[in-house]
């Protein structure tokens, strides 16, 4: 009599399908929030390149769970006000968000560009908020911050929040990924520009990340003095010349200071993301 493996086989399956399952699911619900209307079930399938009875089946299960609306009609989907604003509206950093805004908005209409709010999550970086200005730059920004890290006004915060060997282990290897041809590309020209932004109070990305662009950001610190964040503003290097790059700065410095008095929640919003750089 062959052997029975039924227990290995289902035991191999529980640890790998959920694994699976939650990979496919997380997609269809990507596509369902990234949409510009509602899907149809032959929708979602192209679009996670999966058969349509399995996306049924995801489908079904996160509409159980509350993730997903299916339409009266019963022939379309669109993600749930519980997937869209999964943040409670005291979660502290919808609160954070809300008591910063009018700081956002008065900066952005003084200074004209678009404004960045970012805090620290470890070594990451997350938008928390825009402000735009009339006629201001409106680049995109995905909440979690990507790219060369040397190569963006946050990102040169964050490493100007740690010391040289925090910058090392940041950066990782040389040379280093370049996004266009100003790109930095070794420690050593990373770090001359780093202590140049310690010494001013402020970081310059000009063209480095995109050509045309150029970001100035300024650190903003929490209660025990640790940088936790940056206001970051954006627009094009046409209208940036060193001159207006200083003008800006100042204000952006300004408003960096202020801040954590203007926006009281601060505190529990770092405190929610790690407690900010160590």
């Amino acid at each position: 009599m062959a052997k029975d493996n039924s227990a290995a086989i289902v035991a191999e399956t529980e640890k790998e399908g959920p694994q699976g399952a939650l990979a496919r699911g997380l997609a269809v619900l990507k596509a369902l929030i990234a949409a510009p209307q509602p899907m149809t079930l032959g929708d979602v399938a192209t679009a996670v390149k999966l058969d349509q009875s399995t996306t049924m089946r995801l489908l079904r299960s996160l509409e159980e769970a509350g993730h997903v609306i299916r339409t009266q009609s019963g022939k379309r989907y669109l993600a749930s006000p519980k997937a869209l604003f999964p943040l409670p509206l005291l979660h502290p950093l919808a609160l954070f968000r809300r008591e910063a805004q009018p700081a956002l908005d008065r900066l952005a209409n003084t200074i004209k560009q678009t404004v960045v709010l970012v805090l620290f999550e470890d070594v990451h970086r997350v938008v928390i908020d825009i402000a735009q200005a009339l006629g201001s730059l409106a680049p995109y920004y995905s909440p979690w911050l990507g790219g060369p890290i040397q190569c963006s006004g946050s990102g040169k915060i964050l490493l100007m929040s740690r010391d040289a060997t925090g910058r090392r282990e940041l950066l990782g290897q040389e040379p280093y990924e370049a996004s266009t041809t100003a790109s930095l590309l070794s420690f050593e020209e990373v770090e001359a520009d780093i202590q140049a932004a310690i010494a001013r109070g402020y970081v310059v990305s000009r063209d480095e990340f995109r050509i045309g662009q150029t970001s100035i950001a300024a650190p903003f610190d929490s209660w025990d003095r640790k940088n936790v964040g940056c206001l970051v503003v954006t627009g094009l290097s046409r209208d940036l010349d060193e001159d207006r790059v200083e003008a800006v700065a100042a204000e952006l410095k300004s408003a960096a200071m202020l801040l954590p008095y203007q926006a009281t929640g601060l505190r529990a919003a770092v405190q929610y993301l790690g407690g900010g750089p160590s």
